[in-house]
């Protein structure tokens, strides 16, 4: 093999380093886009929190003013508070009880979903750059075996200035 076919196998094997390298940036890319979504989720899990705690606050509101409401129409109408009348009035405390627990539920419910996607998505981002490192090195390896294979039957392969000993 001549000098031109050795600088040219060297040249290209150059060449892969440069696609190494932008193989790697390429992941890094994607991590950061991982990195952007994990930090939206975060977000959302934490206005989820924020909304489902504004909307158990109006529920109680809600629950004091019917009951008040009650109260009071019995009261004007000349109804003794006991018996069925005081038992309207629990069943519809009751039952607004269990309209703000199921509020909260769905709360953290709703916000351990995005937890769990924010977290997904960090670790999708760690395994982008570990791919882009695998992805480099794989380049390289197949190139440095492709410019081997370019000597045969020799131990030592040309390079710039050097020659490497198989």
């Amino acid at each position: 093999m001549g000098v031109a076919a050795s600088t040219l196998a060297v040249l290209a094997f150059a060449a892969s380093g440069i696609q190494a390298g932008g193989e790697i940036q390429e992941a890094k890319k994607r991590a950061e886009i991982e990195e952007v979504n994990a930090d939206e989720s975060r977000q959302r899990a934490e206005m989820i929190k924020v909304r489902g705690r504004l909307d158990v606050m109006r529920q109680k509101k809600q629950a004091i003013t019917l009951r008040s409401t009650q109260e009071a129409l019995f009261s004007k109408a000349g109804v003794v508070l006991s018996g069925s009348p005081l038992q309207v009035i629990q069943d519809s405390a009751a039952e607004a009880e269990l309209d703000i627990l199921l509020t909260e539920f769905n709360t953290f419910a709703e916000a351990s979903r995005a937890t769990s996607m924010a977290e997904e998505r960090d670790r999708l981002a760690k395994a982008e750059r570990r791919i882009g490192r695998v992805r480099a090195g794989k380049t390289l390896l197949t190139s440095a075996a492709a410019l081997a294979l370019q000597f045969p039957g020799s131990k030592t392969v040309p390079t710039l200035g050097k020659t490497l000993t198989l």
